[in-house]
This record gives structure tokens, sequence and C-alpha cells, in this order.
């Protein structure tokens, strides 16, 4: 119910509305070492770099555990190998959900956020589940819009 709800509301960005061309489809560059990796963050890295781009024409996204039932994401940049920023937050990963294209800046992740959060003008919010789109912008994500959403049904 979830989805006819939310499709209701025609605000919602759209992953149209951001596209990104073209998408880069040569050969990945190998990761660049970090300063203070480890050995699972850069086999991660690695793994990721083998795959296609998939996010805003030349990035990889991709997700991995960080510790508990946390779920993190970092995004790379497969032309150069460098570690271009993390998600905006750790999320619960039993709500997490997130949806992208390799050919759109735009983002949408819904879920718990575990390192608390703002709204877009910077002011606290009360920890519970919610619907995020973000607008991948100079290598940071802009949050355009955020609400309080629905949590799913746990299995």
């Amino acid at each position: 119910m979830a989805i006819a709800t939310s499709m209701a509301f025609a605000a919602d960005p759209d992953f149209k509305d951001y596209t990104v061309t073209p998408v880069f489809t040569g050969a990945n560059h190998e990761p660049v070492p970090q300063e203070n990796g480890n050995a699972m963050m850069d086999q991660a890295r690695a793994r990721a770099l083998k795959g296609k781009v998939n996010f805003a024409g030349h990035y990889i996204l991709y997700r991995l555990g960080c510790g508990g039932s946390a779920i993190c994401g970092e995004v790379l940049d497969a032309r150069t190998g460098d570690v271009v920023v993390g998600l905006p937050n750790a999320y619960d990963g039993s709500t997490f959900d997130m949806a992208y294209q390799p050919d759109s800046r735009l983002i949408f992740i819904s879920g718990l956020a575990l390192d608390g959060e703002e709204d877009a003008q910077g002011n606290r919010l009360e920890s519970r589940y919610r619907d995020r789109y973000y607008e991948f912008v100079n290598n940071e994500f802009r949050l355009l819009t955020i609400t309080d959403a629905e949590s799913p049904p746990l299995d």
C-alpha cells in the first residue's frame, strides 16, 4: 500500500529530471588506496569496481554492512578509482532500501537512519522511518525532500 500512497504525491522527484549523459562504459580504474583503509573495505571497493557504472554517469554506488545490522554505502568514481563520498548516514539494515540509476543524479533512500539526521534547513529530526530523495551534485548528496513514512513490515 505504501507504493500507492507515494504515487499519489506528484511532487516526488523523478529520475528523468536528473539525467546525466553519457554513462561511462570504459574500463574501470583500480581502487585508489585509502590513508585509513582496512582489508575489508579495500576488498569491498575492489569488488565494486569490477562491476558496471550504476549511478550518476561514471560512479559505482555500493552498499555494505558496517557493524551489527547497520548498512552503509560508498560512491566510487569508476574513471579514477577514488572513494568520492559515503551515503549520508548509516541505516538499519532491516528497513533499508535505495533506488538509483546509471544515467541519473537522483537517489531515493528509505529506512531508519542510525546516526541521527537533519532536515534540509539543518534542524535535528527525531529518529524514525523516512523516505529521502537526494541529488548528487559536486560529489555530495544534496537533500531534496524528506518525509516520514510508514515502516515496511518486518520479515
